[in-house]
């Protein structure tokens, strides 16, 4: 599928927790097997941002078949049940760690109804995760809305979570998601990280790799459903959950 001016738009799926909540930022594990399936069965392949971004800095485009697939927060049912099902399919993914809450638990902030308290990953799990291929990014040390802070407070949130994973695990930390997804000191995230991605629903395209769209799986829950969203049957339908996800947030404001 290409978009008409001919460019090769690329799906950037973003989950959080795979547990059996039903929250807003879960997908079960049986729904996210499924998606894995739909994927490869779509001659697709999972990717990490990293890898995507790469591509696209050589080629000068997204690669054809690719869907890159993010994890946001850091649960530690990353380690246990993402990293076993994207082992079975050969697929990489990119896990965007909140850093101080590593070896702790979702208590940065009221979690979603429904939803409790859960693990996060512990380092060791991060450093198999590492091992096994998966890219590892940053969600800033403590989760907070960028909006909230200060120039300075903001760039402690980014240069300390970058520098931490990096002196921990000995990798380069390239990739970053907003928190909540507000995008906010772009320039100080321009500054620490290679790529960033937001919270708006539709298909990367030509953005700038700080400004990349991805698509919430709490809206994807289906494989059929996933299956349109690869063949851009979905757009249209994504398109109007954007302009509703606006109008309420201009009715919150």
């Amino acid at each position: 599928m290409t978009t008409r001016a001919g460019v090769v738009p690329l799906p950037i799926l973003t989950y959080h927790s795979l547990d059996a909540s039903g929250s807003v930022i879960s997908v079960t594990p049986a729904e996210f097997a499924a998606h894995l399936g739909c994927i490869a069965g779509n001659g697709r392949r999972g990717m990490s941002l990293r890898e995507a971004v790469a591509h696209r800095d050589i080629h000068g485009s997204w690669p054809a078949d690719g869907v890159v697939l993010t994890f946001d927060d850091g649960y530690a049912n990353c380690h246990e049940i993402a990293l076993p099902a994207l082992q079975r399919f050969g697929f990489t993914a990119t896990v965007l760690v909140v850093t101080a809450h590593v070896d702790g638990r979702n208590d940065w902030a009221p979690p979603p109804p429904g939803f409790g308290t859960h693990p996060m990953l512990a380092w060791q799990q991060i450093h198999e995760l590492v091992a096994s291929g998966i890219e590892i990014g940053s969600h800033t040390r403590s989760h907070p809305d960028l909006r909230t802070l200060t120039a300075v407070e903001a760039a402690v949130e980014l240069t300390r979570s970058r520098h931490e994973l990096e002196d921990r695990l000995g990798v380069l930390v390239e990739s970053f998601a907003y928190p909540f997804g507000h995008r906010a000191w772009p320039d100080l995230v321009a500054r620490e990280f290679h790529s960033a991605c937001t919270t708006e629903l539709r298909q990367a395209t030509t953005e700038p790799t700080h400004d990349l769209p991805r698509i919430d799986m709490y809206y994807v829950r289906a494989a059929p459903r996933l299956a349109q969203l690869l063949s851009g049957r979905l757009n249209r339908w994504l398109m109007l959950r954007r302009w509703a996800r606006a109008l309420r947030a201009a009715v919150v404001e």
